[in-house]
């Protein structure tokens, strides 16, 4: 069959020969046609031109190499934006048709170049996690668990890169920034307890989370206790004093600003300003 048309699109070339070609994938089109698309890359390796007589054999190698050589170049356009793990273009290649077999091609030519490297990936993720000083190492193991490395992977880099020394140096950036943000407006009890919390909640052990709240040497500024206890004990009272009276409503406001982490003392002697 000879080539009768070589028409250049957006992104690829349209090849019409002078009889139907059988049925064969290309490009996600699977429906016997005299026309097929493939890339610039297929036009110079083969040297397709007018008139040119092929086989079925040939024109085969053709729609192979142009499926592959079309989703590489899908894959480099994906992987440009930015750095991407193995998973993560093998799940873009799929949801764009390209054939199982020419992924597991192209995903071993992108990795022969050093365009997908799934260790330099976790390296390069880690490193600017604890640099942002924003994760601790299960929150980070989560992200990449999604970005679909191995468990294997992702252990031996932290292991490597984010030992319990550096991991308590970021905890313990994290519980500084969040102790000057929420230090006036809560007590020390209080203030400790969610520091805590906030730790754990960003991939943190709980003796990571400890040892950093000892290294933070809190301190209770007694003022501001005071007036933040006045303050909470008004409105809890204000609150509770809708529906409660006489001892119910004491224990329940003493109840309510103990949880809260004010000193049992302190919330004794407030009491004597309310009426129950």
């Amino acid at each position: 069959m000879k080539i009768t048309e070589i028409k250049k699109l957006k992104r690829l070339y349209s090849v019409k020969f002078d009889e139907d070609i059988p049925a064969i994938a290309n490009l996600g089109n699977s429906k016997s046609s005299n026309k097929i698309y493939v890339t610039e890359d297929t036009i110079v390796k083969f040297r397709l031109s007018k008139e040119t007589d092929y086989d079925n054999s040939q024109v085969k190698s053709i729609i192979d190499f142009a499926n592959y050589s079309y989703g590489k170049n899908l894959a480099i356009y994906f992987i440009s934006f930015k750095f991407r793990t193995s998973a993560e273009v093998s799940k873009y290649l799929i949801e764009h048709e390209v054939l199982n077999k020419d992924v597991s091609r192209i995903l071993i030519k992108l990795q022969e170049l050093g365009l997908i490297d799934d260790e330099k990936y976790a390296e390069s993720f880690i490193n600017g996690k604890i640099l942002a000083a924003q994760s601790g190492p299960f929150s980070i193991k989560q992200k990449l668990i999604q970005k679909g490395l191995s468990d294997d992977l992702i252990e031996s880099k932290l292991s490597e890169l984010f030992n319990e020394e550096k991991q308590l140096e970021v905890a313990i950036k994290i519980g500084e920034k969040q102790a000057r943000a929420k230090k006036a407006r809560l007590p020390l009890k209080q203030l400790k307890l969610k520091l805590s919390q906030t730790l754990v909640n960003k991939g943190f052990t709980y003796k990571i989370a400890e040892q950093a709240l000892d290294n933070l040497k809190l301190e209770a500024d007694e003022d501001n206790e005071q007036d933040l206890l006045v303050k909470e004990a008004e409105r809890v009272y204000n609150r509770l004093s809708q529906r409660y009276e006489g001892y119910d409503l004491k224990h329940r406001l003493s109840q309510t600003l103990g949880r809260k982490g004010f000193d049992w003392g302190d919330i004794s002697d407030i009491l004597t300003n309310f009426e129950f």
